[in-house]
């Protein structure tokens, strides 16, 4: 058991320091853990802990308590005689058969539970924030790219001017170039609009994290194992399927405490009495025993299939944990080869725009194209950019649920 749990920490070393280019897209994680610690969902998990600690407590103790009964009465004689009686009874119901050793079981299990509860929602909470830490650098970014485009048609404008102004070029052109930076100026307008929503999800859902810097985004680079490993520490180490699986094992244990309920608990009751006004002293010692009906039946046959559901629960996350683990997989290697084709795309495209530019510029071929020609960069830019994006926030989810980054453990 040492041997693997050493085994695996030096995978998720191995994994962390295999993959800097998206670790260092995203925030510290000593803040990441401090926000996420501070969220509401979060605290409210950890006193869902305390509450499984009180009913470990309840559980421990059991359901019964001593009983005190006391009573005085007055006895009444043929002839007159009357004497006063007392009598006083403590009793308390008994759990036996090894039923308190399965209820204290049930309290651990509960607190299993809980906590299982508690490091699936941490997890959840962690795929939350880098889902909108991502989709907030994916609208930076777009900002970015559509500024360094106006500057491009604000330099058109000026060339067409220029031109009109000493007779070579017609009053059209400076017209298309001056349509041209309007539209791209519109397209700012809705990037920035989007950023400053994505930037206001950021900082009322996780108030604290730092704001995003999409200004020098790092390359992907290759997660540094096969896909297989991957999907086998997913698979290994799962706070949703650890929570099936604790849940579907308290439901089993649920099973076999109604089964031990078959045979109810007794009571045990002592008793003592004062008749006759002291003549007479009486102490005793009772049991009783109820007898079982056709409710403790119902109730272990809706045990019996609360536990096959839970079963089954656990069935059906094994299979999605499995599939979610190879799509992660299988992603974090597919958008980084989709990235590396798009990115000479783009490079392609940026050339041809820059020559086509210094063409129009003197005097070599019509603003038309020019304008075609740095559009077609935009709309490469961009998309090189989506995809670099995509492959960063690929690599990142892989390690969060690998549990390399932010885990709660």
């Amino acid at each position: 058991m040492r041997a693997r749990a050493m085994a695996l920490l030096l995978c998720v070393a191995a994994g962390a320091q295999a993959a800097p280019g998206a670790l260092s897209a995203l925030p510290p994680e000593a803040e990441v853990r401090r926000v996420l610690a501070s969220l509401p969902a979060l605290r409210e998990g950890v006193l869902n802990a305390q509450l499984a600690g009180a009913e470990r407590d309840k559980l421990a103790a059991g359901p019964h308590e001593w009983t005190l009964r006391a009573g005085a009465s007055r006895r009444t004689v043929p002839g007159a005689e009357r004497y006063r009686e007392q009598e006083v009874a403590l009793e308390r119901p008994l759990r036996w058969f090894g039923k308190a050793g399965q209820d204290q079981a049930l309290g651990e299990q509960g607190l299993a539970v809980a906590r299982a509860q508690h490091a699936d929602a941490w997890h959840e909470t962690g795929r939350a924030l880098l889902r909108d830490w991502f989709d907030a650098l994916r609208e930076l970014a777009g900002v970015a790219r559509l500024e360094e485009q106006l500057a491009v048609t604000q330099r058109l404008q000026a060339i067409a001017a220029r031109r009109v102004r000493a007779g070579d070029g017609a009053g059209l052109e400076l017209l298309q170039a001056d349509t041209e930076q309007r539209r791209v100026l519109a397209l700012l307008q809705q990037a920035r609009q989007r950023s400053e929503q994505t930037l206001t999800l950021l900082a009322v859902s996780y108030p604290g994290l730092p704001r995003p810097q999409a200004d020098a985004l790092p390359p992907p680079l290759a997660s540094g194992e096969a896909v297989s490993g991957w999907v086998q520490r997913i698979e290994h180490d799962n706070h949703e399927l650890q929570l099936a699986q604790a849940e579907a094992e308290l439901y089993a244990m649920r099973v076999r405490r109604q089964a031990s309920d078959a045979m109810p608990d007794p009571t045990l009751a002592l008793r003592a009495a004062r008749e006759r006004d002291g003549q007479e002293r009486v102490f005793g010692v009772s049991l009783s025993f109820p007898l079982p009906g056709a409710g403790r039946a119902a109730d272990r046959s809706a045990a019996a299939i609360q536990a096959a559901m839970a079963r089954e629960r656990v069935a059906q996350t094994q299979l999605r944990v499995a599939l979610a683990a190879r799509r992660a997989a299988n992603d974090s290697v597919h958008t980084r080869e989709i990235w590396s084709t798009l990115q000479e795309v783009q490079q392609q495209t940026a050339r041809q725009a820059d020559l086509m530019l210094r063409a129009y510029e003197a005097g070599e071929c019509p603003l038309a194209e020019a304008l075609a020609g740095r559009r077609q960069a935009l709309d490469a830019a961009l998309t090189a950019q989506a995809a670099q994006i995509e492959a960063l926030a690929a690599l990142a989810r892989l390690q969060l649920d690998a549990h390399a980054i932010w885990s709660i453990d």
